[in-house]
């Protein structure tokens, strides 16, 4: 059962896979309405700084190969901001979120949406 309406072309919020089943995108969304009303600081990364142990275990390649743009630590989880190059439809939404527990960088990314505005409760490090 959809507990959430969702516009099909200019949805505020899309799943990952966009194609994701509706009880399972149910869950995502509630995963990012939890971190969007969160007070984060998103850190941007500065691509000539990328210490060698990289971010959270990224190197510059897979950090852009997936438009990742800023990252933080809040909570017990590593968190990274996606900012799509190619958003809009029939991409997806401007931005994406995904997180993992703090130090955990074996683990995969969980992702939880993307949405084309950030939430208020969030600011970007370089916009302050």
């Amino acid at each position: 059962m959809d507990i959430y309406k969702r516009d099909a072309v200019l949805p505020d919020w899309e799943p990952v896979p966009w194609t994701m089943g509706s009880e399972a995108a149910d869950k995502q969304e509630q995963g990012f309405h939890e971190r969007a009303l969160k007070q984060i600081i998103w850190q941007k990364i500065l691509w000539d700084k990328i210490p060698e142990s990289g971010i959270f275990g990224h190197q510059m390649n897979f950090l852009q190969s997936e438009d990742i743009s800023y990252f933080a630590s809040l909570d017990g989880e590593d968190l990274i901001l996606i900012d799509n190059i190619w958003f809009g439809f029939p991409d997806p939404p401007r931005w994406g979120v995904a997180s993992r527990p703090t130090g955990e960088n074996g683990l995969p990314w969980q992702h939880w949406g993307h949405f084309p505005d950030l939430p208020e409760t969030w600011q970007l490090e370089d916009k302050l």
